[in-house]
């Protein structure tokens, strides 16, 4: 038999996931590409108008150097600028040093590609050192290297200098707050993920197909959040990201999601253990609870609002269920169920109060978010 709560959400129209426009949805998507473009432009005018020679290098290092967050910018355009760099000085030094001649050319460009390959396994600071060693190497010569070297890397600084700035200065997006939002998605899916499960555990809902979808949905989320957590920590105001704090929240974040992809493996064993209601009066109040603090701590993430009162509310549906279950171990009520009901049963109540203190967990930890 299964709980008809009503204050619980369906499945069937989860909360989480309202429809948004087109702008909504590809905001940053256009707004990057008009920063990228508005970079490649400016520096193709410096380029056009002071007649640089060669100035089409600068055009495409601000192409590439544009971002998404400023954190990424400033991290790619040292990268680039660093790689560029000791790539043109060791060319610049090994072509006279092992003079003319294809072969010997080639000889050069073996040593210098397999040694900046090998840097960039290490730091990925170098992955554009062996590209301009082979530019300087190719098309530098041997009367000329030193002066086609310094103006490769003088480019280079210029187009990344222009992309930082446009990064900096038009629609800057930080990298914490692209990690908050990407957070906020994680537990906006999460929400909807968990309040699929306990529809279809509380009031036996056959939704699989959509506790499928929304579980791939999650995972697909996770990805990326390392990258940008590393962007975070590289941009200039490091002094201001609590670094600490934002690692505390994802992994607590991923005990989360890991516990709701076992749960939705488990779906179709809680709908057959057909939970009774006069068991745990307190479960859907719990479950109830739960889903609001998925969307309270999702708009809390995005708006920067670290103050919540989520905490207490947890804290006393938490009391409640332990009260239950307390009383239902003493009455020994699940003792006549079968196996494949106990476990599930077991299982499914474990599960919703763990995410419970999580969730409060999480809730205290989004107050030191900076």
């Amino acid at each position: 038999m299964a709980f008809s709560d009503p204050s619980l959400p369906l499945a069937g129209n989860p909360p989480f996931l309202p429809s948004q426009s087109f702008w909504s949805r590809e905001s940053d998507s256009l707004k990057q590409g008009i920063k990228t473009g508005l970079a490649g432009t400016i520096t193709y005018a410096i380029y056009a108008g002071w007649n640089l020679p060669q100035g089409y290098w600068a055009v495409f290092a601000a192409l590439v150097v544009t971002q998404a967050n400023v954190g990424a910018s400033w991290k790619s355009a040292l990268y680039r600028t660093v790689g560029s760099t000791s790539g043109a000085l060791a060319a610049a030094l090994l072509l006279p040093f092992l003079g003319t001649g294809a072969v010997r050319a080639a000889i050069a460009l073996f040593i210098l590609a397999s040694f900046f390959a090998y840097l960039t396994a290490l730091h990925p600071s170098f992955s554009a050192a062996g590209f301009t060693a082979a530019l300087i190497l190719v098309f530098g010569g041997t009367e000329e290297p030193w002066h086609f070297a310094w103006l490769r890397v003088l480019y280079t600084i210029l187009g990344a200098v222009v992309a930082f700035a446009v990064s900096v200065l038009v629609w800057p997006v930080h990298a914490r707050v692209g990690l908050r939002n990407k957070m906020a998605s994680i537990l906006q899916v999460a929400g909807a993920l968990y309040s699929s499960i306990t529809a279809a555990a509380l009031h036996g809902l056959d939704n699989e197909q959509q506790v499928r979808q929304l579980n791939g949905q999650l995972h697909d989320l996770r990805r990326g959040v390392t990258q940008q957590t590393e962007e975070a920590r590289s941009e200039l105001r490091f002094s201001q990201f609590n670094e600490g704090a934002f690692q505390a929240f994802v992994d607590q974040a991923d005990q989360v999601r890991r516990r709701l992809t076992a749960m939705a493996e488990d779906s179709g064993l809680y709908v057959h253990a057909g939970l009774r209601p006069e068991l745990l009066p307190s479960l859907p109040a719990l479950a109830d609870c739960t889903v609001r603090a998925f969307s309270e701590l999702a708009a809390a993430l995005r708006v920067q609002h670290n103050q919540l009162r989520l905490a207490g509310d947890l804290e006393k549906v938490i009391r409640d269920l332990d009260a239950d279950l307390a009383r239902l171990r003493e009455q020994r009520a699940t003792a006549p169920f079968a196996l494949d009901r106990m476990l599930p049963f077991w299982s499914f109540v474990f599960n919703l109060r763990e995410v419970a203190l999580d969730l409060r967990q999480l809730a205290t930890t989004v107050g030191e978010l900076a």
